[in-house]
Protein backbone atom coordinates (compact mmCIF):
# COMPACT_ATOMS: atom_id res chain seq x y z
CA UNK A 1 0.00 0.00 0.00
CA UNK A 2 2.83 2.31 0.64
CA UNK A 3 4.11 1.37 -2.69
CA UNK A 4 1.08 2.26 -4.21
CA UNK A 5 0.57 5.90 -2.22
CA UNK A 6 4.17 6.78 -3.53
CA UNK A 7 3.26 5.86 -7.10
CA UNK A 8 0.58 8.14 -7.35
CA UNK A 9 2.16 11.26 -5.50
CA UNK A 10 4.83 10.45 -8.37
CA UNK A 11 1.95 10.25 -11.27
CA UNK A 12 0.49 13.43 -9.79
CA UNK A 13 3.96 15.30 -9.83
CA UNK A 14 4.93 14.39 -12.64
CA UNK A 15 1.50 15.10 -14.65
CA UNK A 16 1.65 18.21 -12.85
CA UNK A 17 5.42 19.31 -14.46
CA UNK A 18 4.15 18.17 -17.64
CA UNK A 19 1.30 20.87 -17.34
CA UNK A 20 -0.87 17.18 -18.25
CA UNK A 21 -4.35 17.37 -17.47
CA UNK A 22 -5.03 15.34 -13.69
CA UNK A 23 -8.75 14.47 -13.53
CA UNK A 24 -10.53 14.64 -10.31
CA UNK A 25 -11.56 12.23 -7.32
CA UNK A 26 -15.09 10.65 -9.28
CA UNK A 27 -18.13 10.86 -6.59
CA UNK A 28 -19.12 7.53 -5.12
CA UNK A 29 -22.60 8.92 -5.10
CA UNK A 30 -22.45 9.08 -8.82
CA UNK A 31 -25.21 5.88 -10.56
CA UNK A 32 -24.22 4.03 -13.20
CA UNK A 33 -26.64 2.90 -15.90
CA UNK A 34 -26.46 -0.75 -15.29
CA UNK A 35 -28.25 -2.89 -12.56
CA UNK A 36 -27.56 -6.78 -11.78
CA UNK A 37 -30.58 -8.44 -10.87
CA UNK A 38 -30.76 -12.30 -10.16
CA UNK A 39 -33.97 -13.43 -10.94
CA UNK A 40 -36.01 -16.83 -11.02
CA UNK A 41 -35.34 -19.01 -14.70
CA UNK A 42 -39.32 -19.03 -14.89
CA UNK A 43 -40.27 -15.25 -14.73
CA UNK A 44 -37.12 -14.84 -17.04
CA UNK A 45 -38.77 -16.45 -19.45
CA UNK A 46 -42.18 -14.84 -18.71
CA UNK A 47 -40.48 -11.51 -19.55
CA UNK A 48 -38.67 -12.76 -22.38
CA UNK A 49 -41.90 -14.24 -24.04
CA UNK A 50 -43.98 -10.96 -23.24
CA UNK A 51 -41.62 -8.21 -24.92
CA UNK A 52 -40.67 -11.06 -27.52
CA UNK A 53 -44.97 -10.08 -28.28
CA UNK A 54 -44.70 -6.23 -27.82
CA UNK A 55 -41.87 -5.83 -29.93
CA UNK A 56 -39.26 -4.96 -27.99
CA UNK A 57 -36.02 -6.07 -26.48
CA UNK A 58 -35.76 -7.36 -23.06
CA UNK A 59 -34.15 -4.89 -21.57
CA UNK A 60 -36.44 -2.06 -22.52
CA UNK A 61 -39.63 -4.04 -21.48
CA UNK A 62 -38.31 -4.39 -17.51
CA UNK A 63 -37.37 -0.27 -18.07
CA UNK A 64 -41.02 0.54 -19.38
CA UNK A 65 -42.51 -1.77 -15.87
CA UNK A 66 -40.00 -0.64 -13.51
CA UNK A 67 -41.15 3.42 -14.86
CA UNK A 68 -44.58 2.40 -14.43
CA UNK A 69 -44.45 1.29 -10.22
CA UNK A 70 -41.86 4.25 -9.18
Amino acid sequence: MANLNEAWELWIETAYEADDNIPLPSSNDSYSDKLLVRIPKSLHRRLAETSEREGVSLNQYIVSLLSAVT
